[in-house]
């Protein structure tokens, strides 16, 4: 257990170390090296954590208890890069504003119609850190209307 407990630790500060880094350089208002970049760095960085942590306690646990241990390490994670995360928004008020920056730019240089830019330029500006979509929330399509379900509610997220 003292394994997985270090490799999630490992996981969250890496996670933060990247977003900081990103923030600091400026590299977050790049949508490939900021958006891709940023995610294959952290999608390495849990591979990692959960090789170390499974490579110090292959010989004493079967593979029942290795996959557990993994299944721990990504929960623990989970939770710990959320509070990082939420803790980072908190620090740095402008990170959340300069990502959606980004995103409108983005949009802006894409060839998308007028007026489905504008919905989404919409749906960009009403993110806040407690707002954005989570894993909990199902998003349905019902003809030319979005809908969140969450806990057996429906929102209507139409502009």
């Amino acid at each position: 257990m003292r394994s997985v407990i270090k490799a999630s630790v490992a996981l969250v500060i890496a996670v933060m170390v990247i977003s900081v880094l990103m923030y600091v350089t400026g590299l977050h208002e790049n949508a490939l090296i900021g958006g891709l970049g940023s995610l294959v760095l952290v999608i390495s960085a849990n591979i990692g954590a959960v090789f170390w942590a499974l490579k110090q306690t292959a010989g004493e646990n079967g593979y029942l208890r290795q996959l557990g241990n993994g299944v721990l390490i990504g929960i623990i994670g989970g939770v710990l890069v959320f509070l990082g995360s939420m803790a980072l928004l908190t620090a740095i008020p402008d990170y959340l504003e300069d990502m959606k920056e980004m995103q409108i730019v983005s949009l802006e240089n894409s060839d998308m119609a007028e007026d489905k830019m504008e919905k989404m330029i919409a749906k960009i500006d009403a993110i806040t850190p407690v707002s954005s979509r989570s894993s909990n929330a199902r998003k349905i399509e019902s003809g030319d209307r979005s809908v969140s379900r969450l806990a057996g509610k429906e929102i209507d997220l139409s502009p």
